[in-house]
């Protein structure tokens, strides 16, 4: 009889020894509630950033090629055979026309055209390690680079923000090929 009673009497003093406990964990739930849901929100605006810097990426991503791989490559290689047909051909031509021996089918020879000489290539990186980043001089040799390098440039077709933003791309497309654009 003596254990009948001392049971709800342990219960009762486990019950008033745990009722601060109680009280305390209702009182935090609130700031509990708002930890997570500000927890939550970062979580939700770092999801939208990354989404956002993804979409940006995207855009600026070169088109892949259209049809199947071997279409492409046949392009190149029917645009490189013309072209040394016609190299070929104006090779014979000048060597033929300068001995005297040139039959009269073969076309006249053009006459070499000089160009601007290129930039040297170390020149370039050089010019972009040596000028800030503001100058008209650093964008043009960003292109050059771009050129040397077949990386696509849009730095001409854009202005303010966008160009700061195509400046980042570009200086993280020749860092990704291997120039090193600050200086050592």
């Amino acid at each position: 009889m003596a254990t009948d009673s001392a049971l709800p009497i342990t219960l009762g003093v486990m019950a008033l020894a745990g009722m601060p406990a109680a009280i305390a964990a209702v009182i935090c739930a609130d700031d509990m509630v708002v930890q997570v849901r500000h927890r939550a929100e970062k979580v939700r605006e770092a999801w939208h950033e990354q989404r956002t810097l993804d979409r940006l990426e995207r855009a600026f991503a070169p088109a892949p090629p259209a049809g199947p791989p071997w279409t492409n490559a046949a392009r190149v290689a029917t645009v490189a055979l013309g072209a040394a047909r016609e190299t070929m051909v104006q090779f014979a031509a000048q060597r033929l026309s300068a001995v005297g021996l040139a039959p009269a089918w073969l076309p006249e020879p053009a006459p070499v055209a000089l160009g601007p000489v290129p930039v040297p290539f170390e020149q370039i990186v050089a010019a972009l390690r040596q000028l800030p980043r503001t100058d008209v001089a650093y964008d043009q040799a960003l292109r050059d680079a771009c050129l040397c390098l077949g990386i696509d440039e849009h730095l001409a077709e854009v202005a303010g923000l966008d160009l700061e933003i195509e400046r980042v791309r570009v200086e993280g497309a020749l860092s990704t090929a291997g120039v090193v654009l600050a200086g050592s």
